[in-house]
């Protein structure tokens, strides 16, 4: 079964199973790799000033890389983003098949 995850996907505590696994790919995508100084590869990393269809390619690359390494449960499909071009907001929309 295949889900789909964004940044806004929601949250919440003592979750277990495929919940668990969703949430953990929520945070990964919601996680800018700036904002966490343990783990630099971690997250989401916004590019400054690039062509719109060049940041789409490396963060799709980057995403896939952070999930597969902290959360190798999920398996990678898909990912897309919302957006505006005009605006410079990407949002990443992932999505997976979990194994349990």
């Amino acid at each position: 079964m295949t889900h789909q995850v964004t940044a806004k996907s929601n949250s919440t505590l003592c979750t277990t199973g495929v919940d668990e696994i969703l949430q953990n790919v929520a945070l990964i995508v919601s996680t800018f790799v700036i904002s966490c100084p343990i783990y630099r590869e971690f997250g989401f990393r916004p590019e400054t000033i690039a062509p719109f269809q060049l940041v789409k390619r490396r963060n799709t690359a980057r995403l896939i890389e952070s999930i597969q390494r902290f959360e190798p449960r999920a398996v990678v499909v898909d990912v897309d983003y919302l957006g505006d071009l005009y605006v410079g907001k990407l949002e990443p929309v992932v999505k997976v098949i979990v194994n349990e």
